[in-house]
């Protein structure tokens, strides 16, 4: 059975059809030659999905109605269609292309990149098609903003679906061959047969989400974009004395959870072994305060002449929700008066954020993450804007943002590509990027190992009300 889907078909798996015009419209004589048909604009449409309902650029739309570059679109405006500059190609029955898009003209110098994600078109599974749709939206907007910058791409996506036979099948068609890049997949079997064939074809492999597997870290030709979170725990502790110099550091143990984090153990392994002053005490003996007790004890463990930082042992919701109103007590009894100090903490603080934002900014509040993203970030505020005038909707609210994540990946590699060509390892960690949500910065453990991205940041709530996205990199 085919498997050929256009980008439209894709995208309005996530909106429904829209309404038929009735009344009948007929193309002017003089344009019938130039005009393949008339488009009514219903409600919530954009000009991307309808450009992509005819197969034809946004661009020839455009050119096509030069009263859009006047008026914004609106219902009932009348559009002329282009007929497309080219017929799709037939796909072969065994074949599983999603879509064959030709993003721009093909050039000389055009980039072959090869997108493979699991849209799940066979079967019901609406959260995982969401995600991959939103990640595949991003992508899109990247391409069409290097397409201004002047790059130029062939792009080729395919469905990989949840088993390793579609993805065999494709690779055994030889569709793959010649791809100057290949992005995805997203299952553990899947990354392993691509990343050989990748190695075995010398092509590059950006795996963009999770990749634990052992044979991944050892393949030359394999980006590791989403590593383990040792490699962010890593950087972030070899920059703490950096970043807080002199300080003393508190580590708060929620005694009845039975569990420590990674980042507290190694943390406090780093400080002993470097000579930085660090305890560790119950976090009972701050829960006291909250309830109207002295802040004596705490007081005791606090070094006045320098900035002391709380850390809880782990991440749970639980510690941080008991830890987090008791300091902010302490802060109150502090303020304006030494002993000064922080909170630390993990990624997920930026999900529990929410309702605890205000008592984040006052406690003077920061965590380690490789990735983070704020709606009152101006790189998050442009990124969002465009997702919603093209698909007229909202990115889902999670974390991370796939549709960010999406963007993100996908503009920096095709732009390293389509600027390196064939030195892309010598230059991975020159392009120019502000990122929405994910930063890069690649390090190889030996000179056979994957490329693996130790992007690494601290997030501040400080006082003042203001959000600082500390680069550990700079």
């Amino acid at each position: 059975m085919k498997r050929l889907l256009t980008i439209a078909t894709i995208i309005t798996l996530l909106w429904s059809c829209a309404p038929k015009v009735k009344e009948a419209i007929t193309i002017p004589p003089q344009m019938e030659q130039t005009v393949a048909s008339i488009h009514i604009v219903n409600k919530d449409e954009s000009l991307y999905k309808i450009a992509m309902k005819y197969g034809i650029t946004r661009k020839a739309l455009i050119d096509m109605n030069p009263i859009l570059n006047q008026k914004e679109l609106k219902k009932g405006m009348k559009l002329y269609i282009p007929f497309p500059t080219q017929e799709k190609e037939e796909t072969k029955p065994d074949t599983v292309v999603v879509e064959k898009p030709k993003v721009e003209e093909k050039k000389s110098n055009a980039i072959k990149a090869a997108i493979i994600l699991p849209f799940m078109l066979n079967q019901y599974a609406p959260g995982e098609q969401e995600r991959m749709i939103e990640f595949y939206q991003g992508l899109l907007l990247a391409v069409e903003e290097l397409k201004g910058e002047g790059h130029s791409f062939d792009i080729y996506t395919y469905d990989s679906g949840e088993s390793t036979k579609s993805l065999d099948t494709l690779i055994g068609s030889g569709a793959l061959n010649g791809c100057d890049i290949i992005i995805g997949a997203l299952y553990p079997a899947h990354n392993k047969a691509l990343a050989t064939f990748a190695k075995a074809n010398n092509i590059p492999l950006v795996l963009p989400f999770s990749a634990k597997e052992d044979e991944l870290y050892s393949n030359p030709k394999v980006f590791i974009t989403n590593a383990l979170q040792t490699y962010t725990i890593e950087k972030s502790i070899s920059k703490f004395p950096e970043q807080f110099p002199g300080a003393n550091i508190i580590f708060v143990d929620d005694n009845h959870e039975g569990e420590k984090k990674e980042f507290a153990v190694n943390l406090q392994k780093y400080a002993t072994a470097n000579n930085i002053n660090h305890r560790t005490i119950l976090i009972d003996s701050l829960m006291s305060m909250a309830s109207g007790g002295s802040t004596a004890y705490i007081r005791e463990q606090m070094d006045t002449a320098a900035m002391n930082i709380f850390i809880p042992t782990n991440s749970k919701q639980e510690t941080f929700n008991r830890i987090l109103p008791t300091l902010l007590v302490l802060k109150r009894d502090t303020l304006d008066a030494a002993p000064q100090f922080a909170l630390f903490g993990y990624p997920e603080w930026q999900i529990y954020a929410g309702s605890n934002l205000e008592a984040m900014y006052e406690v003077d509040t920061y965590f380690y993450t490789s990735f983070y993203t704020n709606s009152i970030l101006p790189e998050a505020i442009d990124i969002q804007n465009k997702y919603t005038e093209w698909y007229n909707r909202s990115m889902q609210n999670r974390y991370p943002r796939y549709g960010m994540l999406g963007y993100d990946t996908s503009y920096y590699f095709l732009k390293a590509i389509s600027r390196y060509r064939g030195n892309l390892v010598e230059n991975i960690n020159r392009v120019e990027f502000t990122p929405t949500q994910s930063g890069y910065h690649f390090t190889r453990k030996n000179n056979r190992g994957s490329y693996i991205n130790t992007k690494a940041y601290y997030i501040r709530y400080s006082p003042d009300y203001k959000v600082t996205k500390i680069d550990l990199d700079k």
